[in-house]
């Protein structure tokens, strides 16, 4: 069934995609930490600058990034399309005793979402690239927002999101062989990289939000450069991203002011060569010559979009493109020229990307005992996420 909006997919579910179920407030502060980390460090927005800050945030789900927001001080306006998860909000702010900081709980997506109030931050994380073109929310963003006030969202990156494809093709592909059930057959497959990292939402959750989830496709991932181009045309300026999407190495006289035109050549050409390292979710940086760089973000393109289409048809013309694109990536890093902080780095993506071509074989020989074989025991296709994931802080002009 061809779903409209991401919330409509997530209202026809029994789980809410993120739900924390946070009890305690133990639990709440070192979720808080997390936040403050990701905010202070990595998105150069201390928590002060929350304290007495009108906040609109679109797509809170259950509320826990809302809770946060709120414990720093910030006065909360949220629009959530999805009913089921009002209760869940309410329950949280509530048991909290942060009511007072909740100004408005509104029954509205990105587009139904009026307001005459103006804020001084917008939160819209994990679903705002299915709201396209990019520059439907960037003009809504840029008319709620005060005057040098700020968009935070988090989105699929198009490169870095290549992993979570793959795991899509192999969970499709594990159905077809296995006949079993989704859920079913999604713990057969990666119940031991589940384990592997820690997380607050269940697993189901999980297979719901990513693996099943018909918005996890390369047609909605963003590509960072125009995502950023997109920007500043709306009239907004890139304030921080993560991963970094302005070249930490670029030295100049601090006097000097570059024009929009040049911030933007230089953002693109350092996303063109930090495709590898948003696909190994590692610092891979492509230092080659030009056209070498191309020519690797070409194939890492193809190969993005052949697995793709695998999720549709798992055993059709894609997959042996997927199967022989892993393997010529695989032995174009032998010889490019990437920096990265040791060897082992570059020795860790090469293995991954055997592992991959290795399940990917087993597919081809529906030999579906292989293929969990590898998915439960491999090391290099257990310890593997990708950066499928981007933060992006832009500040309205």
């Amino acid at each position: 069934m061809a779903e409209d909006k991401l919330f409509n997919y997530y209202e026809r579910q029994d789980v809410l995609p993120t739900f924390g179920n946070f009890k305690s407030s133990t639990e709440l502060e070192a979720y808080a930490s997390q936040r403050r980390e990701l905010f202070s460090d990595k998105l150069v927005l201390p928590p002060r600058l929350f304290r007495d800050a009108d906040v609109l945030e679109f797509g809170p789900d259950s509320g826990e990034n809302a809770l946060v927001f709120a414990g720093w001080g910030a006065n909360m306006t949220l629009a959530e399309p999805n009913r089921h998860a009002h209760p869940k909000i309410e329950a949280y702010f509530a048991h909290f005793g942060l009511n007072q900081r909740l100004r408005e709980l509104a029954l509205a997506d990105v587009e139904g979402f009026s307001s005459d109030r103006r804020f001084d931050i917008i939160d819209a994380e994990g679903f705002i690239y299915t709201v396209q073109p990019s520059e439907k929310w960037l003009g809504i963003f840029h008319r709620l927002l005060n005057p040098d006030g700020y968009a935070v969202v988090s989105y699929y990156e198009r490169y870095g999101g290549f992993f979570e494809l793959a795991l899509n093709a192999i969970h499709a592909a594990g159905k077809a062989l296995s006949g079993r059930a989704a859920l079913d057959t999604a713990k057969m497959l990666f119940e031991a990289k589940w384990d592997s990292i820690p997380h607050t939402r269940s697993f189901e959750s999980w297979l719901m939000d990513v693996l099943e989830n018909p918005f996890v496709r390369h047609r909605y991932f963003l590509d960072a450069a125009s995502l950023c181009a997109a920007a500043d045309q709306q009239g907004f300026d890139v304030h921080s991203a993560w991963p970094a999407y302005r070249d930490s190495l670029d030295i100049y006289w601090h006097k000097k002011v570059l024009s929009g035109d040049d911030k933007l050549h230089r953002a693109r050409r350092h996303l063109n060569r930090s495709r590898l390292s948003f696909l190994g979710g590692r610092k891979l940086y492509l230092v080659g010559k030009a056209d070498a760089v191309q020519a690797i973000s070409a194939s890492i393109e193809a190969l993005v979009l052949d697995v793709d289409g695998m999720i549709d048809d798992p055993f059709g013309a894609n997959l042996p493109r997927v199967i022989s694109g892993l393997a010529a990536l695989r032995e174009t890093i032998r010889t490019a020229d990437i920096l990265a902080d040791d060897t082992a780095d570059i020795e860790a993506i090469m293995a991954t990307l055997d592992s991959f071509h290795r399940i990917f074989g087993a597919i081809g020989r529906r030999d579906a005992a292989a293929v969990a074989a590898l998915t439960q025991a491999d090391p290099a296709f257990i310890n593997i996420w990708g950066q499928p994931a981007h933060f992006l802080v832009v500040r309205k002009r």
